[in-house]
Order: C-alpha cells, then sequence, then structure tokens
C-alpha cells in the first residue's frame, strides 16, 4: 500500500481490535466461571455450556486472526 497515513491508521485500528479482544477474553472468562458449580466445576446449564464454548472458541479464532494480522502488517509497513 502506497500511502503511508493510511496504513498506519490501519495499523492503529487494528491495534484497537486487538485491545478490544482482551476485553472481550476477560468477560469470557468471568462467564465461563459463571456457568461452572463449585464442585469440581461442573457446568450449571449443559447446553449453555456448549453454546458458550462455541462462542468462546470462535473468539479465540478472531483474536488469533487479529494477531496474525498485526504481525504482517507489522513486517510489511515497519
Amino acid at each position: 500500500m502506497e500511502n503511508k497515513n493510511a496504513m498506519s491508521e490501519i495499523i492503529n485500528q487494528a491495534k484497537k481490535i486487538e485491545e478490544n479482544n482482551f476485553s472481550t477474553m476477560e468477560y469470557t472468562t468471568s462467564i465461563s466461571m459463571l456457568l461452572n458449580s463449585n464442585d469440581l466445576a461442573q457446568p450449571k446449564d449443559p447446553e449453555l455450556s456448549r453454546k458458550f464454548h462455541k462462542l468462546n472458541k470462535r473468539i479465540e479464532d478472531v483474536n488469533k486472526l487479529t494477531s496474525d494480522l498485526l504481525n504482517d502488517l507489522g513486517s510489511r509497513f515497519n
């Protein structure tokens, strides 16, 4: 990309996504703890836990893709 200002802004926006991803993971950790009972960390609601697990997996995928994007942008334009 030839426009260095635009590339810099893309990197800044991607970093904001990464910061948001960190906050999202904090929330999902809290929810996970609430979904489990105190005895042997068994789920209180198996169906809800299953859906939450799928959500958590997709959030992890987004986090990985964001990290890969930032690494790629950093290696190309810094």
